[in-house]
C-alpha cells in the first residue's frame, strides 16, 4: 500500500487532498505543516511519495527539497510539487532541483491522483493497472477514453466525472460529491452543469449510454 506524505499548510488543501485520495482508497496518508519538520518526518514515516507545497510559513518547499535530496535515506523518494506559482521559469526551476511533477492550484481531483499514480508508476512499474470496465478504458495518465476500442472525445470536465463514476461502480454518487471532486479547488463550483455533463457523455457512449444510471433524488451512479 503505497505511503503519501503531504507537506503542506493549508487545512483545506490538506482536507482536499485526503478526500481524492479516498477516490482510489489503497493509499496511506500523513501530514505534516511545519517545514522544520519536513525531513525528520520522511525519514520516520518513509513515504513512497511526497506532495510538497513550495511556499511554507518559515520554510520554503524547494529547500526542503534540497535538503530531502542531499539525504541518502530520503533522496530516492519521488516528489511532486503543489504550488500557485505558474509561470514557466518557476516550473523548471522546480524539476531542475529534481521534483519528478509540478501540480499547480488550483487542481482538480482527478488531475492530481493521476499525477499521483503517474509518478508512482514510473518509480514502481508493477503497480501499473489498467482500468477496463463493461468495455469502457480509461487512461489517467494521458487523460483519454476509449469504448470497445473507439476513442471517446471526452472534454476534461467529462473525463473527470466519468472516472469518478467509473472508480466506485455499482455505488451511488452524490450530484455533489460529482460536482465538488470534479471542479478545480479554490474554484467556484458550478451546480447547474452537471447533468448537460452527464448527457453529453451518454451521447458519446451511444449504445451503452446505460452504463451510467440516474438515481432519482440523489444522483449517479456506473453499472458494473
Amino acid at each position: 500500500m503505497p505511503r503519501v506524505l503531504i507537506i503542506e499548510d493549508d487545512s483545506k488543501i490538506i482536507e482536499a487532498i485526503e478526500k481524492t485520495m479516498t477516490l482510489a482508497p489503497s493509499f496511506e496518508l500523513a501530514s505534516v505543516s511545519n517545514p522544520d519538520q519536513a525531513l525528520p518526518e520522511a525519514l520516520r514515516y518513509k513515504p513512497d511519495l511526497i506532495l510538497l507545497d513550495i511556499k511554507l510559513p518559515g520554510g520554503d518547499g524547494r529547500m526542503i527539497l534540497k535538503s530531502l535530496k542531499e539525504n541518502a535515506a530520503t533522496r530516492h523518494i519521488p516528489v511532486i510539487f503543489l504550488t500557485g506559482m505558474a509561470s514557466e521559469g518557476d516550473r523548471i526551476l522546480g524539476l531542475n532541483l529534481g521534483a519528478d511533477d509540478y501540480v499547480v492550484k488550483p487542481f482538480g481531483a482527478m488531475e492530481l491522483l493521476a499525477r499521483i499514480q503517474a509518478v508512482l508508476r514510473r518509480y514502481h512499474p508493477e503497480a501499473r493497472k489498467a482500468r477496463a470496465l463493461g468495455g469502457l478504458r480509461l487512461d489517467h495518465e494521458e487523460r483519454t477514453a476509449s469504448l470497445g476500442g473507439r476513442p471517446l472525445r471526452l472534454q476534461p470536465r467529462e473525463f473527470e466525472i466519468l472516472s469518478l463514476l467509473v472508480s466506485r461502480p455499482g455505488r451511488a454518487l452524490s450530484r455533489a460529491y460529482l460536482i465538488e471532486n470534479s471542479s478545480s479547488y479554490g474554484l467556484p463550483i458550478s451546480t447547474r452543469s452537471l447533468d448537460t455533463h452527464i448527457k453529453n457523455i451518454r451521447k458519446k457512449l451511444g449504445r451503452k449510454a446505460g452504463l451510467i444510471q440516474t438515481v432519482p433524488k440523489l444522483g449517479y451512479r456506473f453499472v458494473k
